[in-house]
């Protein structure tokens, strides 16, 4: 059997963070000045189409796979990090997942617009209104959950957190004068969109920061592999093919050769 090393890219938090945020950056900016060029007509851009692909209030733009991509990854790794945290499971573990589990679904809801729906069944409340509610209820609820981190990665969460809800709730909220008054169409609105859109960007960029200095202060760092397909009990490890890996994870400052399960 040939044996073949793992290789492993390390990940480090700042940098990580630094990219996400300087991409979330340069959307909100290009964002702007696509709205500054429609709506002072510097350029004669006559349709649309041509623009809506820059719009960060467009579903269907770059900065809104952006977002959601980014949602998704911050989900899925809260999910890794609580089985890093508790590989036995119990609350703390739940936890994670819970809270992954929410990450993912406003992923869903960047695209699909549940919160616009609100607005559509429930006329007389803004969503924010109900957003507002949530935003307490979850903050309870993890409550428990914060106090049993350690006092970095808490204050690294609240403040992800709080650039993250300033821009979801904290903006929209103020720009509600706008859609009262039907300014939606105007240059004032869609730059106001800039500044909720690059908070939203920054504050889940922020947190992955806090899930991955988590992991390399508090949880000694990780090595990750994936392992894909399955192999029933009892069976010998010499009959696993090359394509048979799953989701694993080991100390990085483990002194034992990786080699690949498929080895």
């Amino acid at each position: 059997m040939n044996k073949r090393k793992m290789q492993f890219v390390p990940v480090d938090a700042n940098s990580t963070a630094r990219l996400l945020l300087w991409i979330a950056g340069a959307l909100a900016v290009t964002h702007a000045i696509v709205m500054v060029l429609w709506f002072t007509d510097v350029l004669p851009v006559n349709r649309w189409l041509y623009i809506a692909v820059f719009d960060l209030d467009e579903e269907e733009s770059i900065g809104t796979w952006f977002s959601t991509l980014l949602l998704f990854s911050a989900g899925l790794l809260t999910i890794l990090t609580g089985r890093l945290a508790a590989p036995d499971g119990g609350r703390s573990s739940r936890s994670w997942s819970l809270l992954g589990s929410g990450f993912i679904l406003l992923s869903i809801d960047e695209v699909a617009g549940f919160h616009e729906t609100v607005n559509t069944l429930v006329k007389s409340v803004h969503w924010t209104a109900f957003g507002g509610v949530a935003v307490i209820l979850s903050a309870i609820i993890f409550i428990p959950f914060l106090r049993s981190l350690p006092a970095r990665t808490r204050r690294l969460f609240l403040l992800a957190g709080a650039v993250y809800v300033g821009g979801a709730i904290g903006v929209e909220a103020a720009t509600l004068y706008h859609e009262q008054n039907d300014l939606l169409n105007t240059l004032g609105y869609n730059l106001w969109t800039a500044v909720e859109e690059f908070m939203e960007m920054a504050g889940v960029a922020l947190f992955i920061r806090a899930l991955l200095s988590h992991i390399e202060v508090e949880l000694g760092g990780a090595a990750i592999w994936l392992e894909l397909g399955t192999r029933a009990a009892g069976s010998r490890p010499e009959a696993q093919t090359d394509a048979e890996h799953a989701l694993r994870a080991v100390p990085d400052g483990s002194t034992e050769e990786r080699h690949s399960p498929a080895a």
